[in-house]
């Protein structure tokens, strides 16, 4: 059974598709996008079903489910609720967390303590041979058939293959899982080409991920989050203490090296910058603190790759390591962040390598703690009224790309006239 889109249309547009047309194109152009669209909730419930209810959403990696039977909870675009499961196989099933008979979510504790009562339900992960709802006991499979319904035998013509748990579709890139809430979304993969080269020396589908740090209601749009990890601009003010600018400035990393136009339908926007010196990091030496990949030149090994899988994959590739974070929106002005280390799977086995990956996260903390307050601070200006749709820098040039692919989204789901 296959779930359906986001059970509403998107409807029309409630910012005039034009208003967009200044925020794309040549970034030394292009102004920001109305601040509306980081505020408004109107806004919002048509940018939840324009962009999450058709896109490819990355739930996670491959390897936190290594085990048949091993699990983690996911909500999308705020109000779907589902299970990444490994299948008897080896196949990964993502399917709903909803119970066909009343809606409870299976997954929610059947017991909890008083203070939190009313807590919102937690993410959780695990081990199960089938998923059993706590309110009545319906019983799944793993693959989401139903297997028990008690006390339903007098209801006339019911029938358990009728009632098994939604399942997503789901693609497998480079060991990310992505689940589409739409049954007739184009596929994933044909879509990345731009990046596909690029990744190929890494062999990311068998790196390793470590636990994933999850933070839920983080207090600011989604699309802040996403513009912060992709532009360069803001290295030169939040991060000068902690990058050298003769480095990470105009030249380097922040403004040369492979950084493809935006075409519409593609489904990466990719920025590789090339440092000075081989092995780069994000860290306040710059220099890699593992191993690099065999398979590297020396050239890849003066990389940096930054991409997006529009909307919910953030990931960055060095020639020793990663990271990856994902987003999930909840309302206008908060979301879900998940953040994940991944290593090539030799670099995890090394003696060293637990002291060698907290000075990796610390170092990476220190990046945290200054984006994410300024996040913070950004989403307080943009209800201000003073909010401008400010000139884009040159180092900008993420933005016009990913606001053409959010153009492209809106365009496709009004349905007004366009104009507002």
């Amino acid at each position: 059974m296959t779930h359906p889109r986001i059970p509403h249309a998107a409807g029309q547009c409630p910012i005039p598709l034009s208003e967009f047309d200044r925020s794309t194109g040549d970034v030394n152009e292009a102004v920001g996008l109305p601040p509306t669209v980081y505020t408004d909730p109107s806004f919002f419930d048509f940018e939840r079903c324009a962009v999450f209810g058709s896109e490819w959403l990355c739930v996670g990696r491959s390897e936190q489910i290594p085990e048949v039977g091993d699990y983690f909870t996911v909500t999308l675009a705020g109000t779907e609720p589902v299970i990444v499961v490994r299948e008897p196989g080896g196949t990964i099933n993502v399917m709903s967390s909803v119970c066909q008979h009343r809606a409870m979510c299976i997954t929610a504790p059947p017991e909890r303590p008083r203070e939190e009562w009313f807590a919102p339900i937690p993410q959780v992960s695990g081990t199960a041979r089938t998923f059993r709802c706590p309110y009545h006991w319906w019983t799944y499979d793993l693959d989401g058939r139903l297997l028990v319904a008690p006390s339903m035998e007098r209801r006339r013509d019911f029938d358990k293959a009728e009632h098994g748990l939604p399942r997503l579709r789901t693609e497998i890139w480079n060991g990310f899982i992505f689940a589409n809430l739409d049954p007739e979304a184009p596929a994933l993969a044909p879509r990345l080409g731009k990046i596909d080269n690029l990744l190929e020396p890494y062999g990311l589908d068998d790196w390793a991920t470590t636990p994933t740090d999850t933070h839920e209601d983080v207090p600011f749009n989604w699309k802040i989050m996403v513009e912060n990890f992709m532009e360069s601009y803001h290295n030169y003010g939040l991060h000068n203490r902690l990058l050298k600018k003769q480095e990470y400035g105009e030249g380097a990393a922040a403004d040369g090296g492979y950084q493809p136009p935006y075409e519409n339908g593609d489904g990466v926007i990719v920025h590789c910058g090339v440092a000075p010196a081989i092995d780069p990091a994000v860290n306040p030496t710059q220099r890699g603190l593992f191993t690099p990949v065999p398979e590297l030149t020396m050239e890849q090994r003066r990389q940096l790759i930054f991409a997006f899988v529009p909307p919910t994959l953030l990931l960055g590739v060095f020639p020793d390591s990663g990271f990856w974070f994902t987003v999930q929106p909840e309302t206008v002005s908060s979301h879900t962040l998940s953040m994940g280390y991944f290593f090539p799977r030799p670099t995890v086995e090394e003696k060293l390598f637990p002291a060698l990956l907290d000075l990796y996260d610390a170092a990476i903390q220190q990046f945290n703690s200054q984006d994410l307050p300024a996040n913070l601070a950004l989403q307080v200006g943009m209800r201000s009224q003073f909010a401008p749709r400010g000139p884009l820098s040159h180092l900008d040039s993420f933005l016009p790309k990913f606001n053409a692919w959010l153009l492209e989204r809106y365009g496709n789901a009004d349905g007004g006239t366009g104009d507002g």
